[in-house]
């Protein structure tokens, strides 16, 4: 427990005991001081700690995990298992549903994050990362699995927001990654020799975006992100009849 101990003690006095103890573990959590991975101690050691009662230690260890801070395991304990990833994805899907936020939107936001990505990308990305996800855009057929298609757009998509090293930025790419996957999802149901005219089509403008980074071509780069979003939008327009934003939980 002595490396457990939270700097500066524990008050019980300042609010309810069991927001508290919640607030101090979840504090704990997103500092640092209790890393990703680490095991926390059992509900026996935490309830003497805190001075408080198994039940209420219980009650602040399920809001942890319903916060996907920590996994609680029979017989193996409580661990933290905090990703920066989910924790935005779980906070902006919170966001777009109470603000009712449209698709529209959330592909713009694709837009600008995909725009910043490539003008950083063009003075950070290594010729081999870049040649990797040229790869993956050159990758895409029309004879694709609706699995195999998700995947490499995902591939795509992640790829080319990580050619920017800008860790912020791929944190906040991956909500809005798998809300274009699950379009991606809902256009692959449409008919198929509309879905084949769409995989030949964005397959172009997505090779033409790797392409001008990795010609150092910032205005190229732009363009081809511009095109990409209309020829999405279009394709949004045309196969998703309900525009409110639906996305899938990563958990």
């Amino acid at each position: 427990m002595t490396a457990f101990v939270a700097d500066g003690g524990f008050d019980r006095d300042r609010a309810s005991v069991a927001d508290r103890v919640l607030r101090d573990l979840e504090s704990g959590i997103l500092s640092g001081r209790l890393k990703r991975g680490s095991k926390l101690p059992s509900e026996k050691e935490l309830a003497s700690y805190y001075g408080v009662s198994s039940p209420t230690i219980r009650e602040a260890i399920r809001a942890l995990s319903a916060m996907r801070l920590v996994e609680v395991r029979h017989g193996s304990g409580m661990t933290v298992i905090a990703d920066s990833s989910t924790l935005m994805a779980s906070a902006m899907r919170s966001v777009v549903e109470l603000e009712n936020i449209d698709l529209q939107s959330i592909l713009k936001l694709a837009e600008t994050l995909n725009l910043q990505a490539v003008d950083l990308a063009i003075t950070t990305a290594t010729p081999e990362e870049i040649d990797a996800v040229l790869d993956t855009a050159k990758s895409f057929n029309d004879s694709m699995s609706s699995e195999e298609f998700t995947q490499t757009l995902q591939d795509f998509l992640g790829g080319l927001i990580a050619l920017s090293h800008n860790k912020l930025l791929e944190v906040v790419a991956s909500f809005v990654i798998s809300t274009h996957l699950s379009l991606a999802r809902r256009v692959r149901q449409g008919p198929e020799s509309k879905w084949a005219s769409d995989v030949a089509r964005l397959r172009g403008v997505r090779i033409a975006i790797v392409e001008a980074v990795a010609a150092h071509d910032r205005q190229a780069a732009s363009k081809a992100v511009r095109e990409y979003t209309a020829q999405t939008l279009a394709i949004a327009g045309a196969t998703v009849d309900d525009q409110r934003v639906g996305v899938d939980d990563p958990r």
